[in-house]
């Protein structure tokens, strides 16, 4: 996920495969952004719209063709749909930004230099969080209404038959309380973690498929990354401040202080699953296949946020307390 550049995918094609044809980029460019907008509007493959992309700068090691090109494509697409209905031009400039910000986000975590990809992870994912909340609160998203509409029909709106349907939760989860607590999660990090599972999956099975093609390991995963030297001082203020504005009801420091948390409690859990790889490698073939699958299980079951924590806990003590045997300044 967080290497520093000469381990990253964004090494260029010559040195990693050499002997590739000089045209064969660029058709692969045209067919991962044609399969990657045809991503978009297929069902659960909409989740994966971006490995396409990262997939042609594995193989190039260059970003911004490919950012223009999904870019532009997706724009001219959107356009010709919004034109083709009555409405659809009062939501499309800001669609559209938001799809430009999420292609920039990730082709420049993919295949940006200059900076270690944790950096670039937090950069980009904070300023695509941003702009997905205001896309999601603006007056045409429609988002929350949905939203609501889902929870009506999940958890009833005082109907009786439904509440009948849901004697527990009808009372309880209201379809107005889920949309409120839907709009405090989002806020106070809910939408930085989305950003950031977006792109680490994407980036994750892109370099994956890149590597079993090419027959070469591209990356070392988390196995090999530290977090930054100062995160434990912004991620103790974080703390504080979630407290201090929590006893003075200050909403925007509390917004503040929630999202800083966030981003120190992804780069720990990191670090933790860091650990986790290291001693799993050590173990025999049958052990990790063992603990991959109780991993999956408790990820499945109300254990895991307790199993999600005590890996942040991990990757801070790893700091003081080295579990792995050389550190490789990731």
């Amino acid at each position: 996920m967080f290497q520093e550049e000469e381990n990253s995918p964004s090494v260029t094609m010559e040195k990693r495969l050499p002997g590739i044809n000089k045209y064969s980029p660029v058709i692969t460019l045209f067919v991962c952004t044609t399969l990657s907008l045809l991503f978009m509007k297929t069902g659960i493959l909409s989740l994966f719209y971006l490995v396409p992309l990262g997939y042609v700068i594995v193989l190039t090691g260059v970003y911004m063709p490919v950012f223009i090109t999904a870019a532009a494509a997706n724009i001219v697409i959107m356009i010709v749909h919004a034109f083709s209905k009555t409405d659809g031009i009062k939501n499309m400039p800001l669609e559209a930004l938001l799809l430009t910000v999420f292609f920039l986000g990730f082709t420049w975590i993919m295949g940006g230099k200059g900076l270690r990809t944790a950096y670039k992870f937090i950069i980009a994912s904070s300023v695509c969080a941003i702009i997905f909340l205001i896309y999601i609160n603006s007056p045409t998203s429609g988002f929350f209404e949905s939203f609501s509409k889902t929870a009506e029909e999940l958890f009833g709106s005082g109907d009786s038959e439904i509440q009948i349907k849901n004697p527990l939760f009808a009372q309880a989860f209201t379809p107005q309380r889920l949309t409120e607590f839907a709009k405090m999660f989002l806020l106070r990090g809910g939408a930085l973690v989305s950003m950031f599972f977006l792109f680490f999956v994407n980036r994750q099975i892109a370099v994956s498929v890149a590597s079993m093609i090419k027959r070469q390991r591209i990356d070392h995963g988390l196995i090999t990354f530290y977090s930054p030297a100062n995160t434990i001082w912004a991620f103790s203020a974080s703390l504080a401040t979630i407290v201090l504005t929590g006893i003075f009801k200050v909403e925007l420091l509390s917004v503040l202080a929630w999202n800083l948390f966030t981003v120190c409690a992804i780069i720990y859990l990191a670090q933790g699953i860091g650990v986790l790889t290291y001693w799993m490698m050590l173990r025999s073939n049958v052990f990790r296949l063992i603990i991959s699958v109780l991993i999956i299980v408790v990820l499945f079951s109300p254990l895991n946020s307790f199993a999600i924590a005590a890996l942040v806990l991990l990757g801070i003590i790893d700091n003081w307390r080295p579990f792995r045997i050389a550190k490789n300044g990731v």
